[in-house]
């Protein structure tokens, strides 16, 4: 059986889907995994740091920061050959329009923007045919005041899935960008009115998974998803921003 390399740009998306031994097109899948330790520690995430355990099924890389120049490239010397590449990375604090600093801006739009960017060039480079997915935000769906850098870093994410979509298409290599919508990953106390108040939001009154969303990157990098490529994917479960 001939197996796949896929890989991920943060752990915390495909922990769940890694679990059950992923399969595409028949055949198995070795996951590979990247992450930021620091940043993932402080985001509370189980799986941050070089020291934790993961699935069988995953070798975690690693860790590094995307901002800094080279680790993009350094990244995809040690995975090797990858046959599917879903970049999941992100850069995101809380600050208001006050408070924004030259630093703070560029390190959201260096760690989302440019390292996908490179990401994508490096795949295209060795691969003749695959498929690529990146994460957005809701963005375009709704106010994110208290974020804008992470929402204009966002932004810039749906329309490089678009306008690589179409370069890469002659290279036999789809590119989709998807929208998982608020998504329990963790970061996030259960028992805070917060929490209960966004679950409330969603027709099953509940948070979407990382289970939720690998179902559907899994079907976009399947023969399945053959016909789909240029798309920006909502999947949010009846989310609803103005309730």
């Amino acid at each position: 059986m001939n197996e796949e390399n896929i890989n991920n740009g943060c752990q915390q998306t495909f922990r769940n889907r890694c679990d059950t031994c992923w399969k595409i097109r028949g055949r198995r899948v070795r996951g590979t995994v990247h992450g930021s330790s620091q940043y993932d520690q402080d985001l509370r995430y189980k799986d941050a740091g070089q020291e934790a355990t993961l699935s069988d099924d995953i070798v975690r890389l690693k860790d590094s920061d995307l901002s800094v120049e080279g680790n993009v490239e350094k990244l995809f010397e040690e995975a090797g050959k990858i046959d599917h590449l879903v970049l999941n990375h992100a850069y995101s604090t809380m600050k208001e329009l006050g408070d924004w600093t030259y630093e703070e801006i560029n390190r959201h739009l260096i760690t989302n923007v440019t390292a996908s960017m490179l990401f994508i060039q490096a795949y295209s480079k060795q691969s003749s045919g695959g498929c690529i997915t990146l994460f957005t935000s809701g963005q375009s769906k709704g106010p994110m005041s208290g974020e804008i850098p992470y929402a204009v870093s966002k932004e810039a994410i749906s329309e490089i899935g678009r306008q690589s979509a179409l370069v890469l298409g002659e290279k036999n290599i789809r590119v989709n960008v998807v929208n998982p919508g608020p998504t329990d990953t963790g970061y996030m106390d259960k028992e805070s009115d917060i929490y209960q108040d966004i679950a409330d939001r969603f027709n099953q009154k509940r948070w979407g998974t990382p289970d939720d969303i690998a179902n559907l990157v899994l079907f976009l990098h399947s023969d399945k998803g053959s016909w789909i490529t240029g798309e920006v994917i909502s999947s949010e479960g009846g989310f609803n921003r103005f309730n």
